[in-house]
């Protein structure tokens, strides 16, 4: 039965892992809730640390793979991961002290919401794809042109202020869930600030490697971190599949994307809300 464990929880990073960074989230939004599945008995602390190690080391090792491609957007990505590195610590710290029940229940309805605006989006007409770019402060708004191994050319502009202070919350958000964030950076990037799809999944898991280390740093110092065998093979699974998704994710074009996108954020906010409600 053990060994069988052991399988399940390679099989299950495999999944995690592919799917979670072909759509920029880092995997950690399906690894967390399946674990608490797969082993009951494990506290709610130790699931949330040892899923954000998982997602950092994968994040981590798919960065690279990404940087061959060309398809990061590295000062975005720096700024995201930096800003998001205090909330990330601070999560840590609140995933004992704050009752999870109505900060559930919010985070769902967000995640339900952006899920709708993915949705709208995905039907519009070509020519009206393009969204309402959040543009807050005219100074702070840059321009990126990226051209990849491939040859492919991206050119967008947004504002960097704003995104790069939402981060800030991601963070804890992260390390709070244990989920790595990326489920709602991406979908923000591609809805609100314009970024090419491929572009933004890259980047959030470039941002990812840097906070979610950071969190599952603290995670370790306070003894949240089971490392054998939870971590130890579904850290394993996590970089196989990983590698599949980053390979996946240049052949598959935009809109397959969005659409994997869409299911992932639609489950997990209907998930939270559900965990949130049955928590009062």
């Amino acid at each position: 039965m053990e060994y069988l464990e052991w399988i399940s929880m390679i099989l299950l990073g495999i999944g995690a892992g592919a799917y979670g960074v072909i759509v920029g989230a880092g995997g950690g939004f399906i690894l967390s809730p399946s674990l608490l599945l797969l082993l009951p008995d494990l506290h709610p602390e130790s699931v949330a640390g040892t899923v954000l190690t998982s997602t950092a080391i994968l994040s981590i090792i798919v960065t690279w793979q990404y940087h061959r491609d060309k398809v990061l957007d590295y000062r975005s990505g720096l700024l995201f991961g930096c800003a998001a590195i205090p909330g990330a610590v601070i999560g840590v710290f609140a995933v004992k002290a704050v009752p999870p029940s109505a900060f559930q229940i919010l985070l769902g309805t967000i995640l339900i919401l952006l899920a709708v605006q993915l949705a709208i989006t995905a039907l519009m007409p070509q020519r009206a794809k393009a969204p309402r770019q959040w543009k807050l402060l005219n100074r702070t708004v840059r321009k990126r042109k990226i051209i990849t191994s491939q040859g492919d050319t991206y050119e967008y502009e947004f504002d960097e202020a704003p995104a790069t202070v939402f981060n800030m919350l991601l963070g804890f958000v992260s390390s709070f869930f244990g989920i790595g964030g990326g489920f709602i950076r991406t979908p923000l990037l591609i809805v609100a600030f314009g970024f090419p799809v491929r572009i933004a999944t890259a980047t959030s898991v470039f941002a990812i490697a840097f906070y979610g280390s950071a969190g599952a740093i603290t995670h370790g110092f306070l003894g949240h971190i089971q490392w054998f065998p939870t971590l130890v093979f579904t850290g394993i699974g996590m970089a196989i599949g990983g590698m599949i998704g980053a390979r996946l994710s240049g052949r598959l074009r935009g809109p397959w994307v969005m659409r994997l996108l869409l299911i992932g954020v639609l489950a997990l906010g209907l998930r939270l809300i559900w965990e949130g409600l049955s928590a009062i």
